[in-house]
């Protein structure tokens, strides 16, 4: 069997998705190691994987401009030394530490989350297999396929504005990265990513500029896309492109949670199931701090239904604002584990995150979507609306009484749970089939040929 190293950036969502990738590999026979460039062999080791750790990547390059006392001063500085500043920046990247891992390792195939650049241009330029894993559903422009910061929802009449949206986007996207390039004097991430590629013969045609997620995106390179292609709006796939379905590792171990916290969930549970109330799960993003204003509003929205059963994680949300006059039927924790609240949940209330819509989709849980406005968030709330499995709502403009429907609307609404229950259903299939470990075993054939 192969020897398959697993790339991820490390942040939350994707290092969990990563982990049931591991063990779907690892059960075929495969030897895995998980990488990443954030700190996270502890968690890695504790869920039984072997880690190994990869050098940090810089989002924004090292200033070594000396402290000058006048800004032109450091702004000639900076224009006097572009040659020198440009060489700093990819010594920066520390693509020599990387490449000695891959030669230590001598990994079959590697798996590099699509956002890690220099590791995708570098593991290719030594021929190695590579394979990009993405969290997302397309990023790749397609006939009546918004891009993924539109919470727009096609149809057969905005066709057109479809399109004006990806000009829009282009637009936008090539003024961010020349004013980005022009004030840091072509040392920013994409600029010195380009530079690599160039110095090590990386086929430039490969690159997809004015993209999100910035600098680029790529052609033609090989792609698994840890999404549901049920909950994917209807379109030809980019070629090279392939929907694996969601990665939740239902086994993953949990040392955060303390032992009254599982203890006050089970009393919970208990009281939802003996009295029939319905239980409403409320995640608020990991990516930034949430409102506490809004979170206010979702439970005054609760609290008038004693049937109902409020279990919130606040997460960044000031404790001792949520403390007041909570009523009985809510509960807020400052960490719980999430699957075990969804396997118990009738109702998620989250901010849109692709990870938390995975798990839902595991446990067939139908959502009430507050995009948090972020990354994907807009179209992954537009795709919930569209294949009926879910409401997608405005956390800005819904009031109590607003919310408080939505939520009837949610727990009530019988076709939600029969399309989440047949997206599951195929979900378990793909699973089943091991769609995912038949890609790899053929990616690793087609090299070996």
């Amino acid at each position: 069997m192969a020897h398959i190293l697993l790339i991820t950036t490390g942040l939350t969502g994707v290092l969990h998705a990563g982990y049931e990738v591991m063990s779907r590999l690892e059960k075929t026979g495969h030897r895995l190691t998980y990488a990443c460039p954030r700190e996270r062999k502890a968690d890695v080791q504790m869920q039984g994987f072997v880690y190994e750790q990869l050098p940090q990547v810089l989002v924004q390059p090292i200033d070594r401009t000396p402290n000058f006392p006048q800004r032109w001063q450091r702004i000639l500085y900076r224009l006097t030394h572009i040659k020198q500043r440009r060489k700093d920046a990819l010594t920066d990247l520390k693509i020599d530490e990387f490449t000695a891992t891959l030669q230590r390792l001598q990994p079959d195939l590697i798996l590099i989350d699509v956002e890690l650049h220099e590791y995708i241009i570098s593991s290719t330029s030594l021929d190695y297999q590579v394979v990009l894993l993405s969290q997302w559903f397309t990023m790749w422009e397609a006939e009546g396929v918004p891009p993924l910061q539109s919470d727009l929802i096609p149809n057969e009449n905005n066709k057109t504005a479809i399109r004006r949206l990806w000009q829009q986007n282009r637009r936008e996207r090539r003024s961010m990265i020349w004013r980005q390039k022009i004030r840091s004097f072509f040392t920013d991430r994409g600029s010195v990513l380009t530079m690599y590629a160039r110095q090590v013969g990386f086929p430039m045609q490969e690159l997809l500029p004015y993209q999100w997620p910035a600098p680029f995106a790529y052609r033609t390179l090989p792609v698994l896309s840890m999404t549901a292609w049920e909950l994917e709006f209807p379109h030809t796939p980019r070629p090279n492109l392939h929907y694996i379905g969601p990665m939740v590792y239902a086994e993953r171990k949990d040392t955060k949670t303390t032992t009254h916290t599982k203890e006050r969930l089970q009393q919970i549970f208990e009281e939802k199931k003996q009295n029939g109330y319905a239980l409403i799960y409320c995640s608020f993003t990991t990516m930034r701090a949430s409102d506490n204003a809004f979170a206010q509003k979702i439970i005054e929205a609760v609290a008038t239904r004693p049937d109902w059963i409020l279990i919130m994680g606040h997460g960044s949300i000031s404790g001792s604002e949520l403390s007041k006059n909570i009523p009985k039927n809510v509960h807020v924790f400052d960490w719980m584990p999430q699957l075990y609240v969804l396997e118990n949940a009738d109702c998620s209330i989250n901010h849109g995150g692709i990870h938390t819509i995975n798990e839902c989709i595991h446990f067939r849980v139908p959502m009430l979507v507050y995009s948090g406005q972020k990354s994907d968030q807009d179209a992954c709330a537009a795709r919930i609306t569209y294949h009926q499995v879910g409401i997608m709502a405005d956390k800005n403009k819904d009031d109590v009484p607003t919310i408080r429907r939505n939520i009837e609307a949610v727990l009530s609404n019988e076709i939600f749970k029969k399309n989440l229950a047949a997206i599951h259903e195929k979900y378990h299939t793909q699973k089943q089939d091991k769609t995912l470990e038949c890609l790899i075993k053929n990616f690793i054939q087609s090299k070996q040929k």
